[in-house]
């Protein structure tokens, strides 16, 4: 694969972005729940931050990239480790090869929307899968914290009821990727969050509501009380 001049400007912003704390990424285990980046001791949770955006990334197999010019292809590796990636250069026959993987879902935060649509495709391009989506303003407070995943899409077909069309308002303004299909007069439904999203609710009574209907679409999920 040909490196584009859109990833060399991400890998110069991405050294600017980490010089000035912007950008972060953690690993997220498929088993269990580890909460990284989630300190809950002494944490309000009605002052929890959620600004800027996330994205999750995954790659399981190794993909490499050809590059010719060598100081590009030390950016382009140095990059990568700085998400959290494994990494592996080689030199001969006169080009480099970058050689890279990331075996667990990997969350990156960056500071806006527009950010985190130039480091999707970034990512997308150089072949890994990408999960990008945001819980809707009104889930950024409260005292009660829900947090679910969902790892694999889980598809479903539609039938254009109003009840879906919830069910698919919901999904979205909750922060899970959903992705719909219309065709032949029906449409095909599919949606997941492979890392752990959280949103913040009024009461113990409203956790207790969301959870169950999350359980009911197939989402692990997770509520400390307090």
């Amino acid at each position: 694969m040909k490196l584009t001049k859109m990833m060399f400007a991400l890998t110069a912003c991405a050294a600017l972005s980490f010089a000035g704390g912007t950008l972060s990424a953690q690993e997220t285990g498929h088993e269990g729940h580890d909460h990284a980046g989630h300190d809950h001791d002494g944490h309000d949770h009605g002052d929890h931050s959620h600004g800027g955006e996330t994205l999750a990334f995954y790659l399981p197999q190794w993909k490499s990239q050809h590059v010719d010019d060598a100081n590009q292809a030390a950016q382009l590796a140095a990059t990568l480790k700085k998400l959290g990636c494994e990494v592996k250069q080689d030199s001969h026959s006169g080009h480099n090869d970058v050689s890279y993987r990331q075996p667990q879902w990997k969350e990156m935060q960056v500071k806006d929307h527009k950010m985190a649509e130039q480091w999707a495709g970034f990512l997308a391009k150089s072949g890994f899968d990408v999960s990008h989506s945001h819980a809707d303003p009104s889930y950024a407070k409260g005292p009660e914290e829900v947090e679910f995943r969902m790892v694999n899409w889980k598809e479903m077909h539609g039938d254009g009821s109003a009840n879906e069309k919830q069910m698919i308002d919901l999904l979205k303004k909750l922060g899970v990727e959903v992705r719909v299909d219309q065709h032949d007069g029906h449409s095909d439904i599919k949606f997941r969050a492979p890392t752990w999203r959280d949103v913040h609710v009024a009461d113990h009574a409203a956790a207790d509501q969301l959870m169950g209907w999350l359980k009911q679409q197939g989402f692990e999920t997770r509520h400390e009380d307090h």
